[in-house]
């Protein structure tokens, strides 16, 4: 079968014989055209629908709250010189400082000291590294006096003594 494919293809290129397929390759490439693929039908478009907007957001009713009666309101001691409130305890100034504000700024390397109670308002001595640090005004602002503030109400001011 080589034999008679090697005579064939040597008669072919030597111009002796048309050159004809070999029966050892029964199988001829014939590219085939490309068969179109088939069109698939179009869905027709949907109409959309508008989006609504929301509806607007109704503000809430006003709490309606009823007067203090004269006689409820509590009686002020003699001593007490504040309107806004009772005299605020020096013990619970200490224990509030021992127990949140201490031991946060300890962990900075500083300290909190309480130094006294002056009617409305509260002195402490910041010392360490909060002493200096540039955040100590927010420190004392925005954490001390916000707490002081949320458990004594009639609190004044909140001063820093310096050294």
């Amino acid at each position: 079968m080589i034999r008679s494919v090697l005579s064939k293809g040597l008669k072919k290129v030597l111009g002796r014989e048309e050159a004809q397929a070999p029966k050892a390759y029964p199988f001829k490439y014939e590219p085939q055209a490309a068969k179109p693929e088939p069109v698939k039908a179009v869905e027709p478009v949907k109409a959309v629908e508008p989006v609504k907007a929301p509806e607007p957001v109704k503000a809430p009713e006003p709490v309606k709250v009823a007067e203090p009666v004269a006689e409820a309101a509590p009686a002020m001691a003699a001593s007490d010189d504040t309107v806004s409130g009772p005299a605020i305890d020096p013990a619970a100034v200490q224990e509030l400082l021992d127990e949140m504000v201490r031991p946060a700024l300890q962990a900075d390397g500083g300290d909190i000291f309480f130094i006294k109670v002056e009617g409305p308002d509260i002195y402490v001595k910041l010392v360490g590294s909060c002493s200096t640090c540039p955040s100590s005004i927010m420190t004392m602002k925005m954490g001390v006096e916000a707490l002081f503030r949320e458990e004594f109400p009639g609190m004044g001011q909140l001063i820093q003594v310096e050294s």
